[in-house]
């Protein structure tokens, strides 16, 4: 375990950025405490922080020990402060604090971006398909420069979970046109289904299959890299299972939950959700099905299953021909 002492700014700017991770009931003197898989922090009431000592938890103790809340200003006019709270640079500082438009106008993704500012590029990497008992997986990494996420951010690059399908669409487009870096695999059923088996019959779960997956995409795409100024971020899964397959020297890897506030992880997670509904589209016209969560695998030819469909979900196997 190591320890830190956080001022009252960084104390709350830590309880901010850990709001998402699993929270327990503190002990006395304790005023937060956080078990959440790899991550374990206990903030006392003397504002010393605790955590165990590896790279998840260490790669929060860095954003909290770097933050700079902004310098606030006073009215003298009505003898009170104000300012942003929150973590900012010169590119999106809100130059007119009263107008609605431009704190709306501010991408989500921003933020989160600072923290990773220091490095020349950023690769984010992001799955879909994972999920749901049709279609393929897909997994996309993709690499920005701070200049390119600027970029993203004014199209409207954000979490795509807030998008429409029609949304995705139009935003593939403009990354398309901005040629920006990237590595998609594509795993049909079929494929899958093959690969899983492999994995399960070495005794190897879904996360070994995802983190060797996203970890051969970020490979393939860091030979495209023209530095090693790199960071490395991927939704969180196993920190673990990625760290065997991956093994990058001098790179640095953050692992979060709701990795899209990155920039490049929403890019990846816009270009994998494209390459599904294609994909998806492909199937159902060469099999003649209709692959959607309305339709259920009985409606599916047996011989049809493991080309499209995950067969080891469990609502596939009572029709699945082995």
């Amino acid at each position: 375990m190591q320890s830190v002492r956080l001022s009252r700014e960084q104390i709350k700017y830590f309880k901010d950025i850990t709001s998402h991770l699993a929270h327990e009931s503190p002990h006395a003197y304790e005023s937060v405490r956080i078990k959440d898989g790899d991550y374990l922090f206990i903030l006392y009431d003397t504002a010393m922080l605790v955590y165990k000592n590896n790279a998840s938890c260490k790669s929060y103790v860095d954003r909290v020990l770097s933050y700079k809340p902004n310098k606030k200003k006073k009215n003298r006019r009505r003898g009170k402060y104000y300012g942003h709270d929150g973590y900012y640079n010169n590119n999106n500082r809100r130059k007119n604090r009263g107008s609605k438009k431009s704190k709306n106008n501010k991408s989500s993704t921003s933020n989160h971006d600072f923290f990773v500012s220091k490095y020349e590029y950023t690769i984010g990497s992001d799955e879909t398909g994972k999920g749901e008992w049709y279609g393929p997986l897909i997994i996309t990494a993709t690499c920005t420069s701070k200049d390119e996420n600027k970029k993203l951010q004014q199209i409207g690059v954000t979490d795509s979970k807030k998008l429409t399908k029609n949304d995705i669409e139009k935003l593939y487009q403009k990354i398309k046109k901005m040629q920006i870096r990237h590595q998609t695999l594509i795993l049909r059923p079929f494929t899958y289904n093959k690969l899983y088996d492999k994995f399960k019959n070495e005794n190897k779960n879904l996360n070994h299959l995802l983190a060797y997956l996203h970890s051969k995409a970020i490979k393939m795409l860091l030979e495209d890299v023209p530095s090693h100024d790199v960071v490395v971020i991927i939704d969180k899964f196993d920190y673990k299972k990625m760290n065997q397959y991956l093994q990058l020297d001098n790179t640095k890897i953050i692992q979060e939950s709701n990795g899209e506030r990155y920039t490049p992880v929403a890019t990846s997670s816009i270009i994998a959700k494209h390459h599904y509904e294609k994909t998806l589209k492909e199937l159902e016209e060469k099999y003649g099905v209709d692959l959607n969560k309305k339709n259920g695998p009985w409606n599916i030819d047996p011989e049809l299953l493991d080309k499209v469909a995950k067969t080891h979900f469990k609502n596939i196997n009572p029709y699945h021909k082995k």
